[in-house]
């Protein structure tokens, strides 16, 4: 009797081992497929030629393309490669869907965010936008989807797998020239309101992205800041050969 209830214990000590066994290959495998490729060769089309990528001692990447389309088609690759979830989860902030994700939790959230206006003032600046800035906006968008057309789920971002627990049913759609400019302008949402010293005091998934640690940047690099507009502006400058004023599109 004594024997057979030890043959079952073990038994069952060795499913228990099996089953932990295959969960930590699984969570491990999870893992390490939504780290991006950044060594080697990535055959891609849309390019109007090579693109050489490489990334320096702190892992930010440095572009060299022949044409300002694989430029900025480049850019919105590698972006997608590195910060999807990020870009993902800011772009439905600026346009006040973060219920899609989050589900009815978020619809306060959503609420709030809407008193911004920001997809109805992104739709009419696109409306009259520059042809130039126009295709910068499209040729990033164009990379990023190239990058969502072969990586879906965990493979794009460890957080989807997460988020697939709480929204089995959602899919990241295409980006588009609208999501840069919303994102830009979620991006600049003050901490204080312009008319009372008082916070505002967005949802508490939009609050736990705003804080970010200064920390975390390299010390031996400075940061620069530049709006929407003056990305643009900067990246025509850079296209047609003009040196800007000193401080205006570069640290001095």
């Amino acid at each position: 009797m004594s024997r057979t209830v030890g043959r079952i214990l073990l038994g069952l000590l060795g499913i228990i081992l099996v089953m932990l066994l295959l969960f930590a290959s699984y969570g491990f495998l999870t893992i390490r497929s939504s780290f991006p490729k950044i060594n080697g060769e990535i055959r891609q089309g849309g390019l109007d030629g090579p693109v050489e990528i490489y990334r320096d001692d702190f892992g930010i990447p440095h572009i060299y393309a022949s044409t300002s389309h694989d430029l900025f088609f480049a850019q919105g690759y590698v972006h997608a490669q590195d910060r999807f979830w990020q870009m993902d989860f800011w772009r439905h902030i600026g346009s006040a869907r973060l219920s899609e994700m989050f589900g009815e939790s978020q619809v306060d959230t959503d609420k709030f965010l809407r008193t911004m206006g920001w997809a109805r003032v992104v739709e009419e600046e696109l409306a009259v936008i520059d042809p130039v800035s126009l295709a910068i906006l499209q040729n990033y968008a164009e990379g990023v989807n190239a990058y969502l057309a072969d990586h879906q789920g965990s493979a794009l971002s460890l957080e989807y797998a997460i988020l697939k627990l709480l929204n089995p049913d959602y899919r990241p759609e295409p980006w588009q020239p609208l999501h840069s400019l919303t994102w830009a302008k979620a991006m600049a949402l003050p901490r204080e309101s312009p008319t009372r010293r008082e916070p505002i005091k967005p949802g508490p998934l939009v609050a736990a992205t705003m804080s970010t640690s200064p920390s975390s940047r390299p010390a031996s690099r400075s940061a620069v800041s530049l709006t929407a507009g003056q990305f643009l502006r900067c990246s025509r400058e850079a296209i047609s050969g003009t040196t800007p004023p000193k401080g205006r599109c570069a640290s001095s």
